[in-house]
């Protein structure tokens, strides 16, 4: 279980035994050894909670068999066998299972807490996935599976909700609830008080209660995967059922239409993973990970994609935050880019401008040494993407970040952003404004390297204004020191200027930072300091105002050059 699982308060007494008691075990010590702090979720077997191991001192979530499911031996005797099976498993994409144990009547597994988000809630805040990360979303979801499957194991529900991203960049299946070992008897659908599987990811044998096998796993996957590239499930319907039939006898709409820009082979192999029959599909896990492996090499001529495995982008700041933040960076990109133009965008159209991941990156050709042999000449960091002389010139450097932002594919827009000051020189807003997205890509790529390399680019380059580029500076390194669990120097880059020093764009990627640095916006032991740092930023963002001499005129900027 992850920190992104909802939470819900329970009451009552938690040492109660009886069917259906409402309780509360936040505060007990469970098994001598763990202490529990909060609630993190609730399924279909049991309550999962956070808590503190005692002679290890570190987090666990412990899964606790509800009390009615604790007094049924064939409840109980399928949770003894998940504990026993997935602890056979250790491997870093699978959540880890460390002890299975009793106290009274209670039935728990404590297992591995991952601090971060899951999937499903990942591609809510974010959308569509740049490619390279999808990829290796993909790949690692593969590699944990074929781990299961060396053992005999189906994991029965693989779903976005089940794979935790990290925050150090890694997938982690999780929840083998349902998770039995081969040979073991059929469970049906129609049970009573068991769900096997979401139906909006069952393979077809799932529906119809057949004896399943890994293929099934992996129809579940090809689902995901479906999602996860498109953006939408590949079936919608308005009940469980409706959901389940449409597995059985409609073909979903291929990937390809949702994503005309995808290679072909993509394309083909989540929809030869969502076959009807068993035997349609890829065979195994390794297969469909081989076949992975070589699309990465076709991609990479054009995508770029990054070494497996690769992390992640973080989980961003709550929704609330976000779209407190968005409301100034809209107002300012609006007087920056063109005003009335942009006022019918979606606030989550223009937040994915600056968040999208920069594949196009090209770490093997920086500099050994920045600053060894004197100020590089030219405008800062054009080493990261040597592709931007390649991007179609506009006529001025709004009409230049114009295009990063609206007309350049994802792959190529690190390589757009630095075709501003590339063409245009270092001296303008746009310039400026392009240098802060393309260290948001970075931040969003917990790419804490290439972050420190933009910081030294831009102090050593000798163009720009020199309060923007201390800003964005000071920022790039606090960005880094957050990805590298680095807090105090996180804070002390974050505060070394006073916030309203900070453009909104700026202001916004702070509180990205701030947010990451303390853990998310939900921890507990939160630290005043951060609070009021936070605080601050909005304070700063609320006092903004814009100048019209900013605003472009409706109307006036022509058409886009593209390629």
């Amino acid at each position: 279980m992850s920190s992104g699982d909802t939470t819900a308060g329970w009451q009552g007494d938690a040492s109660s035994g009886a069917v259906g008691a409402v309780r509360d075990l936040t505060g007990q010590l469970i098994g001598g050894d763990f202490l529990v702090e909060r609630m993190l979720g609730r399924g279909g077997m049991g309550e999962v909670y956070l808590a503190r191991q005692q002679s290890l001192n570190r987090p666990v979530a412990l899964k606790v068999l509800k009390p009615e499911l604790a007094a049924n031996p064939t409840y109980l005797s399928r949770f003894e066998v998940e504990a026993t099976a997935v602890a056979r498993l250790n491997h870093p994409n699978i959540v880890q299972v460390f002890t299975l144990g009793r106290h009274g009547d209670l039935r728990f597994i404590a297992m591995e807490y991952v601090h971060g988000t899951n999937l499903r809630d990942y591609l809510t805040r974010k959308g569509t996935l740049p490619l390279p990360l999808a990829m290796t979303i993909m790949r690692q979801t593969c590699q944990a599976m074929i781990a299961a499957g060396e053992i005999g194991l189906i994991h029965r529900d693989i779903k976005p909700e089940n794979l935790l991203l990290t925050r150090k960049g890694q997938v982690k299946v999780a929840d083998f609830g349902l998770c039995r070992e081969q040979g073991a008897d059929t469970m049906h659908l129609t049970q009573e008080g068991i769900t096997l599987g979401t139906p909006m990811y069952m393979s077809p044998e799932q529906v119809r209660g057949k004896e399943l096998d890994h293929r099934s796993d992996l129809y579940s996957m090809g689902v995901t995967f479906y999602q996860l590239l498109a953006g939408v499930p590949p079936f919608k319907a308005d009940s469980p059922v409706a959901m389940a039939l449409k597995h059985l006898q409609e073909s979903p709409i291929d990937l390809s239409v949702h994503r005309p820009d995808l290679p072909p082979e993509l394309c083909r192999l989540v929809m030869t993973l969502m076959a009807k029959k068993p035997e349609d599909r890829y065979q195994s896990a390794r297969e469909v990970d081989r076949e992975l492996a070589r699309l990465k090499g076709i991609v990479t001529a054009t995508q770029a994609v990054p070494s497996f495995p690769e992390a992640p982008a973080p989980e961003g700041p709550a929704p609330a935050l976000r779209r407190r933040v968005g409301r100034a960076v809209v107002a300012r990109a609006g007087a920056l880019l063109g005003g009335a133009t942009l006022n019918g965008w979606s606030l989550a159209a223009l937040a994915g401008l600056g968040l999208l991941a920069g594949a196009g990156l090209g770490w093997s050709d920086r500099p050994g040494n920045l600053m060894g042999g004197g100020p590089p000449s030219g405008p800062a960091a054009l080493w990261m993407a040597p592709g931007w002389s390649e991007i179609p010139r506009q006529s001025t450097a709004r009409d230049q970040l114009r295009y990063a932002q609206l007309v350049a594919r994802p792959a190529s827009r690190p390589a757009a952003l630095l075709a501003v000051p590339g063409y245009f020189g270092e001296q303008s807003d746009a310039a400026s404004l392009a240098y802060t997205h393309l260290a948001r890509v970075l931040f969003d790529r917990l790419d804490a390297d290439g972050l420190s390399g933009l910081a030294d680019s831009l102090e050593a380059s000798p163009g720009g204004a020199a309060d923007a580029r201390t800003r964005l500076v000071d920022l790039c390194r606090a960005a880094a020191a957050a990805l590298e669990n680095r807090p105090e120097d996180a804070f002390l880059h974050l505060t070394a200027r006073p916030p309203d020093y900070l453009e909104p764009a700026q202001a916004e990627l702070a509180l990205e930072i701030v947010e990451w640095a303390r853990g998310g916006a939900d921890a507990e032991g939160q630290d005043s300091r951060w609070l009021k740092v936070r605080e601050d930023l909005f304070q700063a963002l609320r006092v903004v105002t814009l100048d019209p001499a900013d605003r472009l005129e409706a109307g006036r900027l022509g058409p886009l050059s593209r390629p």
